[in-house]
Parts: C-alpha cells; structure tokens; sequence
C-alpha cells in the first residue's frame, strides 16, 4: 500500500492563478496609422480655429463702437458708411464704421485736441473690394451754429455743430481743403481756418 501525504495549506496562504493577458495595444503599424491620422486631424483643427479667430467680430452699431469711456459727440454717412466723432478723454477722434460680414467695424482717425476748430483726414479707398471708399472728412469742435467747409475742387458743404460745437462733414474721394468757416446763427462768420 501506498501512502500518501497530504499538506495542508496554511490559512493566511492565498493560491494564484496567472492567466495569459491578451494585449490591448494595436500592432505597430496600426499605432502608427492612428498616429498620423490623429497628427493630421489636430493640425486641421488648429488652421480652422486660427482661420476662424482672424476675422474681427463686429459690434450691431456703428454707435457700438465707440468706447465705453468716449462718448458720440456728431456722425455723418457716405452711401453705407459712417463717419462717427467721438470724445474720449478730451479728445476728439474720428472713427470711419462699415459693414463686414460679422457686424460693424471701424477705423480710428488720428486723435486730436478737444478744443480743435478743424482737422482733416482722408481714407485712400481701394479698388473694387475695400471696406471703405475713397473718403475725406473734416472734424473739430467750433463754438457757433453751423461750418462751412469749401474744398480745394470748389464744392463747398455745411453742417450744423452739436450742442457741444462738435461736428463732422465728409465727402466721396480724397480732396484737400480750403478754409473752414465757423457760422454764427446769423450765418456771420465767426472764425475761419484756412490751414489743415
């Protein structure tokens, strides 16, 4: 007969059992495969987004445009654009709004003095597709009713100041000026400025 002798297995033994785990990862080919196809749709990702961050977003208003600290001091259109006059922090500054695809955006004219009788400015306009035509603006603030501004083609324009004496007038195409001339009520002349 034969003997057999049994062990017994202590209690705080715990027996394991290793199995085989299949690999979760794809073969290298396959990685790479995934690789280029991940590379090429972050790289389409980052031009769409940078294509569509470099169109400005406009505001719903030519008046929206004006800075929270300025205020709309006169406006005036040419076809679809505006010329806006703007004070902000004594100063007056032109803004020229148009219309873009994602609302209204505009162009800051150089700052000047708040006690300015008159500046000029002009746009140069472009060919065919530019925002904004070929323009010219006088802009100031005037202590009387209206001004006057002859142009250096001879047409002349007028326009009455706000209550503040500011005010704006602007024409198609890029003209020089003459003089601008400062009406009182009467329409007498109160000062004229002949050199811009």
């Amino acid at each position: 007969m034969v003997e057999c002798h049994r062990r017994t297995v202590p209690p705080r033994m715990t027996a394991l059992v290793v199995r085989r785990v299949r690999s979760l990862h794809a073969p290298a080919a396959s990685r790479r495969v995934i690789g280029w196809a991940a590379a090429v749709l972050s790289l389409l990702i980052v031009v769409a987004l940078v294509a569509v961050a470099g169109f400005p977003t406009g505001e719903r208003s030519p008046a929206a445009l004006v800075p929270p600290a300025g205020r709309l001091a006169a406006q005036t259109a040419i076809d679809d654009v505006r010329v806006l006059l703007t004070v902000q922090e004594g100063e007056l500054v032109g803004i020229v709004a148009y219309k873009g695809e994602k609302g209204w955006l505009g162009i800051d004219l150089e700052p000047v003095a708040g006690s300015t009788p008159a500046a000029w400015a002009a746009t140069d306009g472009a060919d065919g597709d530019a925002p904004v035509p070929a323009m010219s603006m006088v802009y100031g603030r005037a202590d009387g009713a209206n001004v006057e501004v002859e142009w250096s083609d001879g047409r002349t324009d007028r326009a009455a100041t706000a209550r503040d004496g500011a005010y704006v007038v602007a024409r198609r195409g890029r003209v020089g000026v003459e003089n601008v001339i400062v009406l009182d009520d009467d329409g007498g002349t109160l000062l004229e400025v002949t050199e811009l």
